[in-house]
């Protein structure tokens, strides 16, 4: 249905996609405070690499000072393969590093605000790439249209506003697994066997290196299973037709390629880091203590695929051919990861590309349908328009009012002011009036519209939200306490249930935060730094934390429903 007589070159929509998206959500990046657990446990890691670290590879054999063997407060953090934490410490300047431990608040303060851009710009790139990787993904499955509308689809969920903009491993993970989907698609339905199996051999071996095997069960997986079904359907003959041989050089280049790029690291962690392997495997197979989600988590993948989940269904209904992939691509490794003990939102990224395309997969087929449209047609329409008129019209004239507390900051602010909502209102209500009004080319309206509305009400919204007690870092008052009563204070942590501080804190005092036991902090004595220690009060807990004798307290601040004390050991006079 209208559509355009030559597709768009290559190049217009790679730099279209990074202009409007990186443009438009580059400069939110450092209006949210570090209040994200897992995105801040990456940014304190990156953070100590660039300050703590000083060389990228081992000077006379002194491996430990490297950046090979990253480190978390000072602990070596083997965990997770270390690909994010040197790309984020690598947009660090340290400029950035020296301003945040500068004797001024509001030196401090500007430094905090520079370093949310610096550790957030990388990931935020990385999530635009992936967008151009969903381009070619629905280009080599379908067409250059499709691909074309499932990148702004893509980028216009809610999967991309709550996490592409997060200096957090999964992010970085999308973008390897999109690009080894983008390959592996080539291969198999192209037959281009080497391009193909070579580019995601490399692929998957930075996913690898980004968050270790789970990106090979979201990427090679479902490429299996589709092959399978290929042999196995009689109507589908061509790989049966191939010479099994022509494929087994390609896919063992591939495998060695991957291998090469995957396994250095560990190897040499294996033989640097005293149980290294172990403390690696055991944070895929033990338990950590962490509350366990449902086993239906991942069906939260509709909601987060708003305002376009409708068409997402369609476009699983509509599949055919090729585009069977993308919705293996979309859905197995959900299926697969709810077996998996550990289950969380942010796993679902790495699939927001595939799902993308299989969306704008239904909204192709109902662009292109012949026949007139039936009653479901119609409502699929409406209802996104209803969505975009929600977002757009409703919610900033409910977010400039105290009608719900959900819009509202933790001082009981609206998170619009009055004229700031009225004005969003009206002009989101007349984009949307204008969409709706260009009939003959709606496609186009519809995901033009939809972009509009999203990137302006994504930026509009983030100041409020930022005040609220989800967008501010509880960690940060606690910080600024301790730099305006002990600025020079070595730090500790010590409970006896073994609770740790949210590295938030030690991002903020740029300084390592060391665990200790009660019986090592009660051994301590003065010395000519003050120290400071910081305890946790459960919210189980009626009594408050009690230190050794000769500790003074300092502050307590709240964490959700619990309380952070800190204490101080005097210097020497």
């Amino acid at each position: 249905m209208n559509q355009p007589s030559r597709d768009l070159p290559r190049w217009a929509v790679w730099g279209g996609l990074l202009l409007i998206f990186f443009g438009a959500m580059a400069p939110t990046l450092s209006w949210l405070e570090f209040s994200g657990g897992m995105e801040n446990l990456n940014i304190a890691t990156a953070l100590e690499l660039r300050r703590d670290h000083h060389s990228v590879l081992p000077v006379n054999g002194n491996a430990a000072d490297s950046w090979l063997i990253p480190t978390l407060e000072g602990e070596s953090r083997v965990k997770k393969p270390p690909l994010t934490a040197w790309i984020t410490a690598a947009a660090i300047r340290p400029s950035t590093v020296e301003a945040m431990s500068n004797p001024d608040p509001k030196v401090r303060r500007a430094a905090a605000d520079w370093l949310a851009f610096e550790v957030r710009w990388p990931s935020l790139l990385a999530a635009c790439l992936m967008l151009i990787a969903t381009y070619e993904l629905g280009r080599v499955i379908a067409d250059p249209a499709t691909g074309l509308v499932a990148a702004l689809i893509g980028g216009t969920t809610l999967m991309f506003f709550r996490f592409g903009q997060s200096a957090m491993i999964d992010v970085h993970l999308g973008l390897w697994v999109t690009v080894a989907n983008v390959f592996l698609a080539h291969a198999v339905l192209k037959n281009r066997r080497w391009m193909g199996c070579v580019g995601a051999g490399a692929a998957l071996g930075l996913a690898f290196m980004v968050k270790g095997p789970v990106g090979w069960v979201q990427s090679l997986t479902p490429m299996l299973v589709y092959v399978l079904i290929r042999i196995w359907k009689p109507s589908e003959t061509s790989l049966q037709r191939e010479s099994r041989v022509a494929w087994i050089a390609p896919i063992a280049i591939g495998l060695l390629v991957m291998l090469a790029v995957a396994l250095p690291w560990f190897m040499f962690i294996m033989r640097t880091v005293p149980g290294g392997l172990k403390t690696w495997l055991g944070e895929a197979t033990s338990e950590r203590g962490e509350k366990p989600s449902s086993f239906y988590e991942y069906t939260f993948l509709l909601p987060y695929l708003l305002p376009w989940a409708v068409a997402f269904i369609g476009g699983v209904i509509n599949a055919r051919r090729g585009m069977i992939l993308a919705v293996l691509f979309a859905l197995l490794p959900l299926l697969i990861l709810s077996f998996y003990k550990d289950r969380k939102e942010r796993y679902m990224y790495p699939m927001t590309g595939a799902a993308a395309v299989v969306a704008a997969g239904g909204m192709m087929a109902l662009a292109r349908k012949r026949e007139p449209w039936n009653a479901l047609d119609r409502a699929a329409v409406a209802q996104h328009w209803a969505l975009l008129v929600v977002l757009g019209v409703v919610v900033p004239a409910v977010a400039a009012t105290n009608w719900t507390s959900w819009l509202q900051t933790t001082t009981g602010e609206p998170w619009l002011g009055r004229a700031r909502g009225a004005g969003l209102t009206i002009a989101m209500g007349l984009v949307i009036a204008a969409g709706m009004l260009m009939r003959r080319h709606w496609l186009a309206a519809i995901v033009g519209t939809t972009v509009i509305i999203t990137l302006v009400m994504h930026a509009a919204l983030i100041p409020g939200y930022a005040k609220t007690e989800q967008g501010e870092s509880p960690m940060r008052p606690l910080a600024e306490a301790i730099w305006k009563a002990y600025p020079d204070a070595q730090m500790f942590n010590a409970h006896p249930k073994g609770k740790r501080a949210s590295v938030d804190l030690s991002i903020y005092l740029n300084r390592i935060t060391d665990w200790v036991s009660m019986e090592e902090l009660a051994s301590m004595q003065p010395a000519s730094r003050p120290k400071v220690v910081v305890m946790l009060q459960d919210a189980k807990d009626t009594a408050a934390p009690t230190p050794p004798t000769g500790w003074k307290y300092v502050t307590k601040v709240p964490r959700d429903k619990d309380f952070w004390w800190a204490f101080a050991l005097e210097p020497l006079r």
